[in-house]
């Protein structure tokens, strides 16, 4: 499908939600992104009589990638619940959840403008980044005390023993492996077992990012405008946050811990267990790994030739399992 005609459907896509006369155009797809294509386009539409033009974001679900299986509506339906919760989301317009329209489910919501500082970048001035990192630490915290009850959320399904939300995330965990291995991982197999037995008591659950991290928010004008890719969103332990913002690789200058993890505590009122932090910086390094096997799932199949995918498994496997095996100790 080319662009005029990927053009055409959205324009009359979003006829069909606005009962207005609309146009398309602009449409490109922007560089990046391994879960979710990213189009920027401009739209135009009637809304209450009047004609509104404006930049937009689709998220569109590739053919085939690394967070299988692919549903927007689910990102779509957390972002409009969050809408008026405090935490910076950008708005969110229109879903296609069928497929129908594009071929794959997609959302379109509004772009925001602005930086998007990088762990390993250097392009924000020191000066600024110790407001991003309060700012960084105070959204965390506006999430994890964010009613997701209340907002009708439970459909990202909510663990069977509240205090023990470590028991789904596993049994996903397991049947993702078993659905993506290509040959018998007999590490990760123990590193499963290990966690199990091993699964802390979580006083409350909230809504977990579960990507919180440098480069996936919005920096512009003193402030963070919008937090992006939600696509991995559930319900679970509040720790499962804190840990992801102190992994290595992807944390940067901006973690919450030290000053920060005591400014998360008078915030959310929520205390940071460095046991479970350090108990969901092992399983979220197994997220990781099972990521990296769907890449080379995705790419042995045939159903994607890019390359960058290769490079994903390859570093899990180089990388992550070698120093899972140290941390539970095989081979010692």
């Amino acid at each position: 499908m080319n662009i005029a005609e990927m053009s055409a459907r959205l324009a009359a896509f979003i006829d069909e939600q606005t009962g207005g006369a609309s146009e398309v155009r602009d449409l490109e797809r922007m560089p990046g992104g391994f879960s979710y294509e990213t189009w920027r386009l401009t739209a135009s539409w009637l809304e209450r009589g009047e004609r509104k033009v404006s930049s937009l974001i689709m998220r569109k679900a590739p053919r085939a990638g690394l967070l299988e299986p692919y549903d927007a509506s689910v990102e779509f339906r957390v972002l409009k619940a969050l809408a008026d919760s405090g935490v910076p989301t950008p708005e969110v317009y229109w879903c296609n959840p069928t497929g129908s329209v594009l071929g794959t489910s997609f959302y379109i919501m509004e772009f925001i403008e602005g930086d998007v500082p990088l762990p390993w970048g250097d392009a924000v001035p020191e000066e600024q980044r110790l407001e991003i990192k309060r700012q960084f630490t105070d959204v965390l915290a506006k999430l994890h005390t964010f009613d997701w009850e209340a907002k009708g959320l439970s459909f990202l399904g909510v663990p069977k023993e509240r205090t023990d939300p470590a028991a789904l995330a596993l049994d996903r965990c397991e049947e993702l492996l078993d659905r993506v291995k290509l040959r018998p991982h007999p590490v990760l197999r123990e590193v499963i077992h290990y966690l199990r037995v091993r699964k802390p008591y979580c006083p409350r659950l909230s809504l977990v990012h579960n990507d919180y991290r440098m480069g996936n928010f919005v920096w512009r004008d003193g402030k963070i405008r919008a937090v992006l890719d939600w696509e991995r969103v559930y319900i679970g332990d509040p720790m499962a946050d804190i840990a992801f913002t102190r992994l290595l690789h992807l944390a940067g200058w901006c973690s919450i811990s030290g000053e920060m993890a005591g400014r998360y505590e008078q915030r959310s009122g929520i205390v940071v267990d460095e046991d479970r932090v350090r108990y969901w910086t092992l399983l979220e390094t197994l997220k990781a790994d099972l990521v990296g096997l769907t890449a080379l799932k995705v790419f042995a199949d045939g159903r994607s030739s890019d390359l960058r995918l290769v490079q994903i498994g390859i570093d899990a496997i180089v990388n992550n399992i070698p120093a899972e095996a140290e941390a539970i100790g095989l081979g010692k």
